[in-house]
């Protein structure tokens, strides 16, 4: 199974490339936001790869191997040695301008990973055919590639079925029509999709998150013949302060509109917020193969991340340590005083 790829990337960013990431409430170039997702790393791969072993695992990264940190004395290169992730350090080339959004600068990071795959897998999968025979849409090479602060606890056999029915599939958000969703709303993005394409779409577009990106070579050669034309038009809108696709899945929810004719990624994942101010969590989700929990990379994932280098540690925990469906008793009294008026008190 060595043509599916089940991947997540980390970019360090520089001082002079930092901005704001909302859920670990830290400026992205500083040593203590970039823990937070390593940690995030790790503790994907450790899930990823115990539930799919005979896929191939990637980390996309702007660091060395050699340059990984210790995380709280973690050793984290050997750890994903032992786990046969590779390592593939690629620069950020889509590097959105100082004052074009203000939030997730690196998001656009994506598109370079894309590229990459264009330029270096399918080179390799073109090798692995030998005969017209092998040119079947099982064989063809396909990808998922997943924020970090996701949980993938089983296998995704199923995803890749539907993946290579569909060639691509996404995940539609359900936002009202006049949500502002990062900067635009739908009613937004349908004017600025006509006037990239000449023509009214016939109705407000979906949003799709981007979470994960989920698509076979031959789509994700499609992706990069579109993207940048979209991005030269959205530099030239920044320029003139129109209204324009501010981040990476406004960019990717054009580029589905563009190639139509794919598959729903319901079923398989889920945005899911855990936090007390807002929880969207139901007991059916524990059943999902993929957990996206963007309120859990200082919590639930950070306290997974501790249980690494347990040999014996129970897996059947993953959804009490991060509240899918709910969290176990001894987290709720660990949050509870940890959180409490004399706890903070006493950390004065």
């Amino acid at each position: 199974m060595s043509n599916t790829v089940i991947a997540t990337w980390i970019y360090l960013d520089s001082p002079e490339e930092s901005s704001e990431y909302p859920q670990v409430g830290k400026k992205s170039h500083l040593p203590d936001f970039q823990k937070v997702y390593w940690k995030c790393v790790a503790v994907f791969f450790a899930c990823s790869t115990r539930f799919n072993p005979n896929r191939r695992h990637v980390l996309f990264t702007n660091q060395q191997q050699q340059q990984f940190p210790e995380i709280d004395g973690f050793d984290l290169g050997s750890f994903l040695k032992t786990l046969n992730v590779e390592i593939v350090t690629i620069p950020l080339s889509w590097q959105t301008p100082e004052g074009y959004f203000g939030k997730w600068r690196n998001q656009f990071y994506i598109f370079d990973i894309l590229q990459f795959i264009e330029n270096q897998y399918g080179m390799q999968s073109s090798a692995d055919f030998k005969s017209a025979d092998d040119y079947k849409p099982t064989n063809t090479p396909a990808f998922v590639i997943l924020d970090s602060d996701c949980i993938i606890n089983r296998s995704l056999d199923g995803l890749f079925d539907e993946l290579h029915k569909h060639g691509l599939l996404a995940l539609p958000m359900p936002y009202s029509e006049t949500h502002n969703i990062n900067g635009v709303t739908r009613e937004d993005m349908r004017r600025i999709y006509t006037e990239l394409d000449g023509s009214d779409p016939g109705k407000n577009p979906v949003y799709y998150g981007g979470e994960i990106f989920a698509a076979t070579l031959p789509v994700i050669r499609q992706v990069n013949r579109i993207a940048p034309g979209v991005w030269e038009k959205m530099m030239d809108r920044f320029r003139g302060g129109q209204p324009k696709l501010n981040e990476e899945a406004h960019f990717l929810s054009y580029c589905y509109h563009k190639i139509g004719g794919f598959g729903s990624l319901e079923g398989f994942i889920k945005r899911i917020w855990t936090s007390p101010k807002y929880s969207n969590v139901q007991d059916e989700d524990v059943r999902l193969p993929i957990w996206h929990l963007p309120s859990e990379k200082t919590g639930g994932i950070a306290l997974i991340f501790k249980k690494l280098e347990i040999r014996n540690w129970n897996w059947d925990d993953l959804g009490g340590y991060v509240g899918v469906p709910r969290r176990e008793e001894f987290l709720n009294w660990r949050h509870r005083i940890k959180h409490s008026r004399i706890y903070k008190w006493l950390k004065r």
